[in-house]
């Protein structure tokens, strides 16, 4: 009895820890750096601030702001690099009118947007994945059922549009199929009134946009489009006419959390403002960065003349050498030389703007290089992100510490943590504490520098996932 008694505390005590020693050591090591190749950005996996139905305060908005905003050719797409669309330049309205009324001694609110597919903003929304879901929303009441919608910030209606040679009218619909898709909000606007039309569908993966591409140049397509749409893609394909309009109008509006009614009033504030970015001047902030063909690729696969193109391949080697997402790199190069390197022989150089000392202290002899230039800046992010994980900071602050560090130098953000200790400030959090020390004690420029790269890499992140899932339907 005394042996087996001994088996068993020999058992509890040693054996067991050991086994749950072991599970909890590869359960550590499984762990995915912040910013690894194949990790998802903090924001895309954390519930936002007002998720848990913390209520949203006009006089104190928080630090962040989600937006979750519907991909595509006009709402939202990213361009050399840089987001833009309709839906960005009226929300980044918002965000101005918000930081109007903020303490200049307050580090500025921002926005993040994160492009989804257009079928995911209502149920992200739902999930607490962002505050704002923004896509040129069509109202309809069974939305209301399910999120608050804003008053109308637009209104739109839906039209034939054909070739400028082509010209079409309902009479002539029986003879002239329109090429339209069976889920267009166009076909179930036609389906309320008393219209006899033929269909054709167009090809599984063409959007709107990539149709008034194939009608400019082509007299037997037509369709029906939004006018909204065809006006801001009307200086880019100068064939195209728009003819007939149907009788119902289509108020466009955002939508925000059941649980966030002040949310909603700020919106609708906005919306009624004279400073607001209205619909017209969205569409002349975005017609002269559209990309031709109306088709949003992906980063790995844009047009030659996109910069980013140009340095993904460079990107991509130096950050699989660091288990580094490529992503991350792209940011920074944007944000420090809009990928247009600058080479300097003293100072900081290259399409990354890393200074030479650094990368000999990286290892690399020669910073000027393009592959030399993006090799010391991942080798230094690694670094940084080591340093920081082994000081416990967590992975969403280890990113914003990265990013900080990489723009004032490691030494400067050491002391301004050390000075938010010193006021009661966690020095282990970016947002609303160590950013709060450097805005006051060393510039705004560090602080949007910080917020601009975070910015970048999370479109870029979120953008990449959208399109992963809306490859299956590309046209072959």
């Amino acid at each position: 009895m005394r042996r087996i008694l001994a088996l068993f505390l020999w058992s509890f005590l040693f054996v067991q820890p050991t086994m749950l020693w072991a599970k909890n050591s590869a359960a550590k090591q499984k762990k995915t750096p912040v910013a690894a190749a194949n990790s998802h950005h903090p924001s895309l996996t954390t519930p936002s601030e007002l998720s848990a139905a913390t209520p949203y305060d006009p006089s104190n908005p928080p630090n962040r702001l989600r937006v979750l905003v519907a991909l595509g050719p006009s709402s939202y797409f990213l361009k050399d690099g840089k987001p833009h669309g309709l839906e960005f330049a009226m929300l980044q309205g918002f965000e101005s009118e918000l930081n109007r009324r903020r303490s200049k001694k307050l580090p500025p609110i921002r926005l993040q947007f994160i492009p989804v597919d257009a079928g995911e903003l209502i149920p992200a929304l739902r999930e607490g994945r962002g505050d704002i879901a923004a896509g040129l929303m069509p109202f309809n009441e069974g939305l209301k059922s399910l999120a608050l919608l804003t008053e109308p910030y637009a209104k739109d209606e839906w039209c034939l549009l054909s070739h400028r040679d082509n010209p079409l009218s309902f009479d002539a619909l029986s003879q002239k199929p329109l090429t339209l898709s069976t889920a267009s909000l166009g076909r179930r606007l036609l389906s309320q009134e008393d219209k006899t039309v033929e269909f054709n569908e167009p090809a599984v993966g063409v959007s709107p946009e990539m149709l008034l591409r194939d009608i400019d140049s082509n007299l037997t397509i037509q369709t029906l489009s939004s006018r909204l749409v065809f006006r801001l893609w009307s200086a880019t394909y100068p064939n195209l006419k728009l003819g007939e309009c149907l009788n119902t109008s289509v108020p466009l509006v955002w939508a925000v959390s059941n649980t966030q009614p002040a949310l909603l009033e700020d919106l609708n504030k906005y919306i009624a403002s004279t400073s607001r970015v209205g619909i017209e001047k969205a569409i002349e902030l975005t017609r002269r960065f559209l990309i031709t063909g109306g088709k949003v690729e992906q980063s790995t696969k844009v047009s030659s003349m996109d910069k980013l193109a140009i340095f993904a391949p460079v990107f991509q080697a130096a950050a699989a050498a660091n288990n580094l997402d490529w992503l991350l790199l792209a940011a920074i190069g944007q944000k420090e030389s809009k990928l247009m390197p600058v080479i300097r022989a003293n100072g900081p150089t290259g399409v990354m703007q890393i200074h030479p000392s650094t990368a000999r202290a990286m290892g690399v002899k020669d910073p000027h290089s393009a592959e030399g230039n993006v090799s010391a800046a991942a080798v230094y992010l690694n670094y940084l992100r080591k340093m920081y994980d082994r000081e416990g900071v967590s992975e969403e602050n280890q990113l914003y510490f990265m990013i900080a560090a990489y723009n004032a130098g490691e030494g400067r953000l050491a002391q301004l943590r050390r000075t938010a200790k010193a006021k009661g400030l966690n020095p282990n959090v970016w947002v609303g504490n160590v950013e709060q020390i450097a805005l006051s004690s060393v510039s705004k420029g560090m602080v949007d520098y910080v917020s601009t790269v975070n910015r970048y890499y999370l479109a870029y992140q979120a953008a990449e996932r959208a399109q992963g899932k809306q490859k299956k339907s590309e046209p072959k």
